[in-house]
């Protein structure tokens, strides 16, 4: 894996997360934080006709970690509730135009970090439901039916499926520093990708299946890198002293899309890919 260039695509400095590219390439899905609140948005590629998904809350309560159905009609998002001191996360499902909200996952303080299986029809998610630590579920798109993903779990987050839907790829603490993780459906087997002291973080899995990209600490700062799901060829792919973080895959697997603060201001990056 190399990179062939790295292009910025936002310039108002406004602190962004939660990057998500359209299954058609021509949006991508974030949160910037405008006027006081995070929204969910989406953007051209070209940095063009940003619009807001979300509607501003009164509260300013966040709308965040947004991800796209496979389809591109809905898109899977967080909404933040405050009920005196405390904060509650709960799941929504939303068309893309802004109509047709609704609250499909709720009962406990943390549900977060929502992404859509490959045909559209379930939700994985991290959650506190059993116990009191993340663990990942998988949810109908009523929230009628939620299931653990496996029997233990500690800090288990940032889940991401592979194409084929027959694996997902996420971090976790259950042996120590949070590290990747793939958990095959099939087989009922899980398999740790990444080793080492360093913190590895917010996998997501390529369109082609070839690669994950993931933010890791092990230069000393975030950064973004790929690595193929066996393990091998690991790259650095945003070499930057800067805060990088929040990639996402163009969806012909040619180009990642993250979020960076350089030149002392947060914005949008695009790293087209060598491959």
């Amino acid at each position: 894996m190399k990179v062939a260039s790295i292009e910025r695509i936002t310039r108002d400095g406004l602190f962004k997360q939660n990057l998500c590219w359209s299954p058609n390439g021509k949006e991508i899905l974030f949160s910037p934080n405008r006027s006081g609140a995070f929204v969910v948005c989406a953007i051209e590629p070209n940095g063009s006709h940003l619009r807001q998904i979300t509607p501003t809350p009164p509260d300013k309560a966040p709308r965040y970690q947004a991800e796209w159905s496979p389809d591109g009609k809905q898109i899977v998002y967080v909404s933040f509730t405050f009920k005196g001191t405390d904060g509650f996360l709960h799941l929504h499902l939303m068309n893309t135009d802004g109509t047709g909200d609704k609250r499909i996952v709720t009962g406990v303080q943390f549900n977060q970090q929502p992404c859509f299986a490959p045909d559209g029809k379930s939700i994985v998610f991290s959650s506190i439901r059993e116990g009191g630590v993340l663990k990942l579920y998988q949810s109908d798109l009523e929230g009628k039916s939620i299931q653990p993903l496996m029997k233990e779990g500690n800090l288990d987050q940032h889940s991401h499926f592979s194409p084929d839907g027959k694996q997902v790829v996420f971090d976790s603490a259950r042996d120590g520093v949070q590290s990747l993780y793939i958990w095959n459906l099939e087989q009922k087997k899980l398999t740790r990708l990444t080793t080492g002291t360093s913190t590895d973080i917010y996998p997501r899995w390529s369109p082609n299946g070839e690669w994950i990209a993931f933010v890791s600490r092990r230069d000393g700062n975030e950064e973004i890198y790929t690595v193929r799901p066996n393990g091998t060829e690991l790259t650095n792919i945003s070499q930057h002293p800067g805060y990088d973080h929040y990639p996402t895959w163009r969806p012909d697997s040619k180009a990642i899309a993250f979020v960076s603060r350089r030149d002392h201001v947060t914005d949008l990056y695009v790293a087209n890919l060598a491959l």
